[in-house]
C-alpha cells in the first residue's frame, strides 16, 4: 500500500510560488546592428559601421541584462554573419519580443540621435480570428505602444540627465524597410558621431530607455 501525506503550509507555498512566477514577466527585447558580412556600411574614422553597432548593441544588452534579469535581449547576428530584414522580422515575431530597435550610426561633426518610426500604409488594420496581415501593415498591430514608448524614449533622452550628450530628433512618418514585418513595438534609431568612441555615449541612455519603456507599458 502506498500512502502519500503533504503538510497545507506546504501545499500552500507551492501554490504561490506557481504564482509568483508566473507573474514574473520575462522581456524580450531584439537588437537588430546594421550591416553584416557583406555590408560594411558606412565609414566612421578607421572603422566601419557593421562593427560600431555591433559593439554598441552587445553593451546595451550587457548593461540591460545585469540590471534586470527578467530581460533577455537578442541581438540579431553575430560577427560573419548575414541577416535580411525580413529575417530579423521572422525571428522578432517568432520569439513574440517586446521591442525590437534597429541601430545604425553614420560619421558626424557632431554628436546626434534621430529615432524614425515607421509608416507604410496607415488605413486601419482590420483583423479577425482567421486572417493574414500585410508585411508592410505589420506595424500597425502595436502601433499606440510604440507611439508611447516613442514619447517615452523621447522624454528620457530629452531630460538634463542625457540632454548635454547628444542632440534628440524623433519623426513619425517614414517608410523604413529595416523594420518591415515586425509586429512587436519597432523604431530605427541612427546616430551621428565623430569617432567610434562615441558610441558608449548611448549606451545607458538606451538602456535607460528600454528599461522604462517596458516596466510602463508591457
Amino acid at each position: 500500500m502506498i500512502c502519500s501525506s503533504y503538510s497545507p503550509l506546504s501545499f500552500f507555498s507551492l501554490f504561490f510560488l506557481l504564482m509568483y512566477m508566473n507573474a514574473i514577466k520575462t522581456y524580450y527585447i531584439v537588437l537588430d546592428p546594421s550591416g553584416d558580412i557583406h555590408y560594411t556600411g558606412r565609414s566612421i574614422g578607421d572603422s566601419f559601421e557593421r562593427a560600431i553597432t555591433l559593439q554598441c548593441a552587445e553593451k546595451i544588452k550587457e548593461y540591460i541584462e545585469t540590471k534586470d534579469p527578467h530581460y533577455k535581449v537578442i541581438i540579431t547576428r553575430l560577427p560573419g554573419e548575414t541577416m535580411s530584414e525580413l529575417q530579423t522580422a521572422s525571428l522578432s515575431n517568432k520569439l513574440n519580443a517586446d521591442l525590437c530597435i534597429s541601430l545604425n550610426f553614420y560619421y558626424s561633426q557632431e554628436t546626434k540621435l534621430f529615432i524614425y518610426q515607421c509608416a507604410y500604409n496607415d488605413v486601419p488594420l482590420q483583423t479577425h480570428s482567421l486572417c493574414f496581415i500585410p508585411y508592410d501593415q505589420a506595424y500597425l498591430c502595436n502601433k499606440s505602444t510604440t507611439d508611447h514608448i516613442m514619447n517615452i524614449f523621447n522624454t528620457v533622452l530629452r531630460s538634463p540627465h542625457y540632454a548635454h550628450l547628444f542632440q534628440v530628433s524623433t519623426y513619425n512618418a517614414l517608410p523604413l524597410k529595416q523594420i518591415i514585418g515586425i509586429t512587436a513595438p519597432s523604431f530605427v534609431i541612427e546616430a551621428g558621431i565623430k569617432h567610434k568612441d562615441r558610441t558608449n555615449l548611448f549606451v545607458e541612455p538606451l538602456a535607460s530607455c528600454i528599461l522604462q519603456a517596458c516596466n510602463e507599458n508591457l
